[in-house]
């Protein structure tokens, strides 16, 4: 079956899940099933000597993640393209002071930050299971669990870099723009924020209704399942040059890596400044 027609049917079926509140049991049991899954066959050794999490805990990351290769190789893609876009910009993340990966999951990127020789490296998620994972198996981390508004346990200007991968692709509207702000809070001037987003690849695959994809394509953020907020059920669609001209507001948008470059992701690097305002245009890539 095509990639766009499995996208309709699973999207028929939630909307029925969602309108007799079974949607989010449904997701839960979908995740189970490819843990147990996950649960029979063998598990590589990861390279950089790190415990693996629970296959329960990898499956809440993303379905693909169930699969140890596929959660350790996903982890150092993503940890890569954070060192190259960095990079570009002309700062290497070994010289960054502190960095924090919020929303960290079971560590599926905070893991490729153990070799770092200065960097104090932090993380939070709101999921208590996954912060005393990271607690219990990382301990070059400092991790705590946050709530679902802001504010995040740490102090104004704390970090020269915060990331967020599929973070504000769970949040309603109105707490994207609540944590960006607050995200912005604990950057130092001239610090970085990188986000994860939901574009014009995945908009375009029918996973939106008419209306919906008539939303988007107009400049607007498209929110599905808002009621489940926070988890992996709700799912939220970003034009880029809404997150470039709205969500980014305050800081200067430094680039652009859209989905094809991206793991269907697009990534959207911004910097903050000491001024208000939406800062300059972005460099794509």
């Amino acid at each position: 079956m095509a990639e766009p027609a499995r996208w309709g049917l699973r999207r028929s079926a939630l909307d029925v899940a969602d309108k007799l509140h079974l949607a989010r049991p449904v997701v839960r049991a979908y995740e189970l099933a490819l843990a147990t899954k996950a649960k029979l066959g063998s598990e590589p050794d990861a390279a950089d000597g790190l415990p693996l999490p629970p296959a329960r805990l990898r499956a809440q990351v993303g379905p693909a993640h169930a699969d140890a290769s596929y959660f350790l190789a996903s982890g150092g893609e993503h940890a890569d393209l954070i060192r190259q876009l960095l990079r570009e910009d002309g700062t290497p993340v070994e010289e960054l002071d502190a960095l924090l990966d919020w929303g960290c999951g079971c560590g599926r990127v905070l893991r490729q930050w153990v070799d770092l020789p200065r960097t104090r490296v932090a993380g939070c998620d709101i999921d208590p299971r996954m912060i005393e994972w990271c607690e219990r198996n990382l301990p070059f981390v400092d991790v705590a669990v946050t709530g679902m508004s802001p504010p995040l346990p740490y102090g104004a200007d704390a970090f020269d870099l915060v990331y967020a991968f599929s973070v504000f692709t769970h949040l309603t509207e109105p707490l994207q723009h609540e944590w960006i702000a607050e995200c912005r809070r604990v950057l130092r001037p001239g610090g970085y924020l990188l986000i994860s987003t939901l574009g014009e690849h995945y908009a375009s695959l029918d996973r939106l209704t008419s209306s919906e994809l008539e939303s988007f394509t107009s400049g607007n953020v498209v929110v599905l399942y808002e009621r489940s907020a926070g988890t992996s059920l709700c799912s939220a669609y970003h034009p880029p040059q809404y997150v470039r001209d709205r969500l980014a507001a305050g800081f200067d948008y430094v680039s652009l890596r859209e989905a094809a470059d991206a793991g269907r992701h697009d990534l959207h690097l911004f910097r903050k400044t000491e001024a208000s305002g939406t800062g300059s245009g972005a460099r794509a890539r």
